[in-house]
């Protein structure tokens, strides 16, 4: 090789790093901004106001944290956020009908409302035996709103239920197991499909390719989870509104309905369950009755012996 040669090479080589870096700065200046607001609770005591058993705080802490894993957001500073709503002396009413600010720098606000926290036992008996499960339910009404318009654009109800617990007793036999916090645990699960439901309001779940009957998905661990299911449409012609020219959205077909069976940290593996095989670019929506039900049976062991 000769002298000129490299110095080519060397400079095609810092041209390409240079352009790598100012792509990625530009990526990460372009990012929407997000801000995760006051979750308030419906379901804790008012005469207890220093404790709160929900505990909307750590939600909105788990949010957040979804979130920045997702990479797709930027999120807003938490102090700089309550010191605005402090001064417009609405931070007690985010979850009013109609009560929605506007926050300067910040592209959209996600705020809501814890309404359920509960748990129960669950009791299967006969003769000398006896199984008693614990299941915690959590339910959060969350709300997404424009935060440069005051525009509410999406409000959904995401309930979970996990079981925390479990006990089994025969004869002079018993045996349990505490999986852990179950109020933690449902939190956790709620926090990954609010951030999904903002995620795919922006950027859309898709489907980036499909090969031997395994279906990638767009998405890792962040939004996803194994157990999941998705119900994966094709998009057609836009819905455009001939009296404002507003773009409704779009015409859509169901191509049939896949679980998610692996997840890594930047993408997912899928399963068709239902409907034909999808295609590159299809797009796929989290079913949230579906994927906020508790996985734990399908981690279990496969039985030993023949099928009853």
């Amino acid at each position: 090789m000769t002298l000129k040669y490299l110095r080519s090479m060397f400079a095609r080589l810092v041209f390409l790093m240079t352009v790598t870096v100012t792509s990625g700065s530009l990526m990460a200046a372009d990012l929407p901004i997000v801000a995760v607001s006051k979750f308030t609770s419906t379901v804790d005591s008012p005469y207890f106001r220093r404790y709160s058993a929900s505990n909307p705080q750590n939600f909105e802490v788990m949010i957040e944290t979804q979130l920045m894993k997702i990479g797709r957001f930027k999120v807003y500073e938490r102090n700089r956020l309550d010191q605005i709503l402090t001064e417009q002396g609405i931070q007690e009413s985010l979850s009013g009908n109609g009560m929605i600010m506007k926050v300067d720098g910040v592209d959209y606000l996600l705020y809501g409302s814890i309404t359920d926290y509960s748990s129960e036992i669950k009791e299967i008996r006969t003769g000398s035996f006896a199984s008693r499960k614990l299941i915690t339910q959590f339910g959060v009404d969350v709300k997404i709103a424009d935060a440069r318009t005051s525009e509410l654009r999406r409000a959904e109800t995401v309930t979970v239920r996990v079981e925390s617990a479990n006990a089994i007793a025969t004869g002079g036999f018993s045996q349990g197991e505490i999986a852990g916090d179950g109020l933690v645990e449902a939190q956790r699960k709620a926090a990954k499909i609010v951030a999904s439901l903002l995620t795919e309001s922006i950027f859309p779940i898709s489907v980036v390719d499909v090969a031997d009957g395994n279906v990638y998905i767009n998405y890792g661990d962040s939004i996803l989870s194994v157990g999941d299911e998705l119900r994966v449409v094709k998009q057609g012609r836009q819905l455009v509104d001939p009296q404002s020219g507003k773009v409704l959205g779009a015409t859509e077909t169901l191509v049939g309905r896949i679980r998610i069976k692996e997840v890594t940290g930047d993408f997912s593996i899928g399963e068709i369950v239902s409907g034909s095989e999808p295609k590159a670019g299809d797009i796929a929506r989290l079913d949230v009755k579906a994927s906020s039900q508790n996985k734990k049976s399908q981690e279990q062991r496969k039985p030993l012996g023949r099928k009853i």
